[in-house]
């Protein structure tokens, strides 16, 4: 557990909790830590959501599948990150999403009926475990409206432009983004091809210069 504080002390649930306490909490809250290797299912869409989980290392992708079975990449999340908070707070019986792993990964899973009740050892960071948790919920909200924001735009480019500027704020105009071409094509909902033709032509007009995953914005 010791080899994971430096990650767990940037996750937002266990804000203002220090070591020597976080210790006690994680006890508390009776967590349960997993590996899993790439393509392995967290929670598959239709089940009952029991967990929040939290992200250690490696990365998960967040998918919605309609009734024709066409996919749709919601959201990667990676070490530091926490998934399923949302559908435990809200009661979810059948959970709309599937969580998988990207890549080979470790995650932290904890027992959201533990994490909202009032802890029976009295623990004295329950409290702010509860505040922290409908910050991050918020925060999430915060989240899925960007990218309604973005996948809502017509133009292939103005989606482009929208999702790459939401980096902006954190890691400036030299950005890294969590998606391949095939991933990202299907956060904003194109086609691999049109993508693929867009940011060559951006390229061209001087907006952007890129190697794989990472970005320079000139505009």
């Amino acid at each position: 557990m010791e080899k994971y504080y430096d990650i767990l002390k940037t996750v937002g649930l266990f804000m203002s909790i220090g070591t020597t306490e976080l210790d006690n909490v994680l006890k508390c809250l009776g967590v349960v830590i997993k590996e899993v290797s790439k393509d392995t299912i967290i929670l598959l869409a239709g089940d009952k959501p029991q967990f929040v989980g939290v992200v250690l290392t490696g990365q998960l992708h967040i998918i919605r599948e309609d009734y024709d079975g066409n996919r749709s990449l919601i959201a990667a999340i990676s070490s530091g990150d926490m998934f399923a908070e949302a559908l435990c707070c809200a009661g979810v019986l059948e959970s709309p999403v599937t969580v998988i792993a990207a890549i080979d990964s470790a995650i932290m899973l904890l027992s959201f009926q533990r994490l909202m009740q009032t802890c029976p050892n009295s623990c004295v960071y329950h409290k702010k475990l509860i505040e922290n948790m409908l910050g991050l919920i918020a925060n999430k909200n915060l989240q899925l409206q960007n990218r309604m924001e973005i996948i809502s735009k017509k133009a292939v480019r103005s989606k482009v432009v929208s999702y790459l500027e939401s980096f902006v704020p954190k890691q400036g105009r030299n950005i890294t983004i969590p998606f391949n071409r095939e991933e990202l094509a299907d956060f904003l909902c194109v086609e691999r091809s049109a993508l693929s033709h867009e940011l060559s032509k951006m390229k061209k007009d001087g907006l952007i210069d890129y190697r794989k995953n990472t970005f320079n914005l000139k505009w």
